[in-house]
């Protein structure tokens, strides 16, 4: 829909160039300079998304009853109460690349040294 607007605006165009009259040149200029903002408008919502898309931020509520349903969870898996230390438990760190056991390389050729 929003490429009738591009349609529109050459033809505005078009009229600006062909006019002979000052008023109608002005006019449609106007008008080629707007439909050519509605395509790229246009354009723009179809390949990356409207504003009004955005997520809203939380409410202060909203962001305690997170937290406490994560506590929770967290709870449940290590099998503690999370309510009574007043933190998050932290996870493990992962293992850096000196821990993890080198792997044999398939992408080498067994004929070269």
């Amino acid at each position: 829909m929003y490429w009738l607007f591009l349609v529109l605006a050459l033809g505005a165009f078009l009229v600006t160039l062909t006019t002979t009259h000052m008023l109608l040149l002005v006019l449609s200029a106007l008008a080629a300079l707007v439909f050519l903002l509605l395509w790229v408008k246009g354009l723009y919502v179809a390949r990356i998304g409207s504003v009004s898309e955005a997520p809203r931020p939380l409410h202060p509520a909203e962001l305690q009853a997170l937290r406490e349903q994560f506590r929770a969870q967290q709870a449940a898996a290590t099998g503690t109460d999370a309510s009574a230390r007043g933190s998050v438990a932290v996870p493990p760190a992962a293992p850096t690349m000196t821990t993890i056991a080198p792997s044999a390389s398939f992408d080498r050729d067994p004929s070269q040294p």
